[in-house]
């Protein structure tokens, strides 16, 4: 079976977004973006990891899609009871064969590992 007949993974996106009170201090409230989506999370590559923190992003994975996620930097990917700050649009230069699927870079942002 090959990978874009079954993404090993699935996975929620919530999306945040900051409102601030009337004495100014924010609140964070997320809302449901996908849920169940199919994926394959890996560790990114020691290469990835260094050329990202040259730029100041802090990446532990990178996650890849059939289709475009449509993720932005606001956006949490909760996999069970971990979850993984978005650090990166999605990137649709990653190719596995003939097909080409998007890539996300996320950071580890649980305590869990």
């Amino acid at each position: 079976m090959a990978l874009m007949d079954h993404m090993p993974h699935t996975t929620t996106a919530k999306r945040r977004t900051r409102t601030i009170d009337v004495l100014g201090g924010s609140t964070d409230t997320f809302t449901t973006v996908f849920t169940d989506r199919a994926c394959w999370r890996q560790s990114a590559k020691a290469i990835e990891i260094f050329n990202n923190q040259k730029i100041g992003i802090s990446v532990t994975d990178k996650i890849y899609f059939e289709d475009d996620p449509e993720l932005r930097e606001q956006d949490i990917l909760v996999f069970g009871t971990t979850e993984y700050k978005v650090r990166s649009y999605a990137d649709s230069d990653a190719s596995a064969g003939k097909s080409v699927l998007y890539k996300v870079m996320v950071e580890n942002i649980s305590t869990e590992r």
